[in-house]
């Protein structure tokens, strides 16, 4: 897979691009780091969203797992049953493409066991658990390519290490493309980096690299208040 090379006009005259081409091929872990409004999650639309193909960013167009940004739609009105009964329906894609003995483990493993079976609707949960419930659905939907939105949010240390081990065996299937504004989410799964800024692709290179970039690193990392160098 490759990103190509193109300009789109989102709105209000401002325009998403990429200068260069960007090759993927070896790569199966590909974090896209930056700040809001950098244009991370308009990128990936573009993948993701069929909608929006004409813009003609990438090489091919596979199916997608896709866990979202923003939750809201896809959860409000619903329980966690009639959520996972719409997920396994073969009438929609999803559907074809969704394991039910794969969400059960992660769902084991993302500690939300107990939320499955519950009649309560998800706005009554928290968003923690929300976000666990949305990292399971989507990793349980086998697809050449999983797009993770912000994946970490809302979670507590362990359920970040938990999400990580998942991503791990992902990645043997599928291509990931993780959209973060956190660095050390990046440094811990991805092996290769899109950099962000103004709605375009400053940088890109394997992970390996990011010793030598400061300007992330000072950006990104925390620096001690007693630091002297």
């Amino acid at each position: 897979m490759k990103i190509l090379s193109f300009h789109y006009r989102i709105a209000e005259g401002k325009i998403l691009q990429n200068a260069a081409e960007i090759n993927l091929k070896n790569r199966r872990c590909i974090g896209i780091l930056g700040p809001v409004g950098s244009g991370k999650s308009m990128l990936i639309k573009l993948l993701a969203d069929k909608a929006l193909r004409d813009a003609a960013a990438y090489s091919e167009y596979p199916f997608c797992a896709y866990l979202s940004q923003d939750l809201t739609r896809l959860f409000t009105g619903n329980t966690p049953q009639s959520i996972l009964e719409l997920y396994a329906d073969k009438r929609y894609t999803v559907g074809k493409h969704f394991d039910r003995s794969l969400f059960n483990d992660y769902a084991r493993r993302m500690r939300i066991e107990s939320l499955i079976g519950e009649k309560r609707r998800l706005a009554s949960y928290s968003e923690g658990e929300r976000q666990r419930l949305g990292i399971c659905l989507a990793a349980a939907v086998k697809a050449p390519v999983c797009i993770l939105d912000e994946a970490t949010t809302a979670l507590d240390t362990q359920s970040r290490f938990n999400l990580f081990g998942i991503m791990e065996e992902i990645r043997t299937r599928a291509r990931i493309f993780m959209i973060s504004h956190r660095l050390a989410d990046c440094l811990y799964v991805c092996d290769y980096l899109i950099h962000m800024e103004n709605l375009n692709i400053r940088e890109h290179y394997p992970i390996q690299e990011i010793v030598e970039k400061k300007n992330i690193l000072s950006y990104y990392l925390p620096q001690s208040e007693d630091e002297d160098v």
